[in-house]
């Protein structure tokens, strides 16, 4: 039910682990895609979300495989799926089978680029302002 590619498979139906790099891609080709249209407001939602320090639950790491320092750690960084959910639902995916909630890191990027552009104008407003 599990896949372990270089290392031993964690037995969560589902999961696959590996050890040295995975290169996959996401179809992004324009004609795929219509009604495009830039992310207003990036930054202010960006600024909604918090970066956060915590600790997975002793349930979690058994359910998972047990902590090995690589792929499961007790101390960890991320997001939390609620408090994204409230500002970006797009990027929040929800397993009806057990319902945890997870966040797409990858549809994220989308989101600190638009942010980017939006503090890189602000930027330019203050300088050109300045002059």
């Amino acid at each position: 039910n599990s896949l372990g590619v270089g290392t031993t498979s964690s037995g969560t139906a589902g999961e696959i682990r590996a050890i040295d790099n995975i290169t996959a891609y996401y179809s992004s080709d324009k004609k795929f895609k219509e009604n495009i249209k830039n992310i207003p407001n990036a930054l202010e939602k960006v600024d909604r979300i918090n970066g956060v320090y915590f600790d997975w639950t002793d349930e979690y790491i058994e359910q998972n495989g047990g902590e090995d320092g690589f792929f499961i750690k007790k101390h960890d960084v991320g997001l939390i799926a609620q408090e994204v959910e409230k500002v970006l639902p797009e990027i929040v995916k929800y397993q009806a089978s057990d319902g945890v909630k997870s966040v797409s890191y990858i549809q994220l990027i989308a989101f600190l680029i638009a942010a980017v552009q939006e503090l890189q104008k602000q930027i330019d407003d203050i300088n050109n302002r300045a002059e």
